[in-house]
């Protein structure tokens, strides 16, 4: 009996240690993804006011990406920004609150949208970044802002560069003289239209993003600086 108590023991210890060699091989997968330095990483970016590989919105059609910004911001311009003048191919947005407006109520957004230049706009090269871009800024102004008593002021216009490329922006401000009267959580938003050249042969890019007070207007400017033009 001695001998087969032997050979039990030895055959059932072999068996664990092929087990526990067997366990060695298995991937590390049970650490929760949450807790990853991966998922930590992506969190921590998404929330910074600088640009993010990983919080990005990216326009295959206009050829820009540009910065996501962190929660409330979410991707997609708004579809109510759609007109026969403006086209808008991608975006991100952020509700401000709701207004009333014409007896409807609906909700007012921060926004940051992009696209290509309409055909509306005569363009022929770089040296009509200035005008066209002018031109932009005075369009959005009835399209987008008519429903609320408003007075627009440009605090910028000069030209810059989007990787590399020859680009004009203006940027302006909008104050709401009647913002209390009319239930608003803020009383000012912050604006900026950009027109990038693309190069011959290509409708330029264009950028555009209208920020209320209560979001945080300082955005605008972290998002005009990620611009960021892919090769056409």
């Amino acid at each position: 009996m001695l001998w087969l108590l032997t050979a039990v023991t030895t055959a059932a210890l072999l068996l664990v240690a092929g087990f526990v060699k067997e366990i060695s091989k298995a991937p590390a997968v049970a650490q929760p993804a949450a807790l990853t330095a991966t998922a930590h990483d992506t969190r921590h970016a998404t929330a910074s006011p600088s640009p993010s590989a990983s919080a990005q919105v990216r326009d295959a059609s206009s050829g820009l990406s540009y910065q996501l910004l962190s929660s409330p911001w979410q991707r997609g311009c708004p579809g109510v920004l759609d007109t026969p003048m403006f086209s808008w191919t991608a975006g991100e947005h952020a509700v401000a609150g709701r207004v009333s407006v014409g007896g409807t109520t609906i909700d007012w957004h921060g926004n940051a949208c992009s696209g290509q230049l309409g055909q509306q706009f005569a363009y022929s090269g770089p040296a009509d970044l200035e005008p066209v871009t002018i031109g932009l800024a005075d369009a959005v102004e009835p399209a987008y802002y008519s429903g609320l008593r408003h007075h627009r002021t440009i605090e910028s216009s000069s030209a810059m560069q989007v990787s590399g490329h020859p680009a004009w922006v203006v940027t302006f401000l909008m104050t709401y003289p009647d913002a209390a009267a009319e239930g608003l959580a803020w009383t000012s938003e912050a604006g900026a239209v950009v027109v990038v050249d693309r190069g011959a042969g290509q409708a330029p890019a264009v950028f555009y993003a209208s920020v209320p007070s209560n979001l945080g207007t300082s955005v605008v400017a972290a998002l005009v600086s990620s611009l960021r033009l892919s090769p056409g």
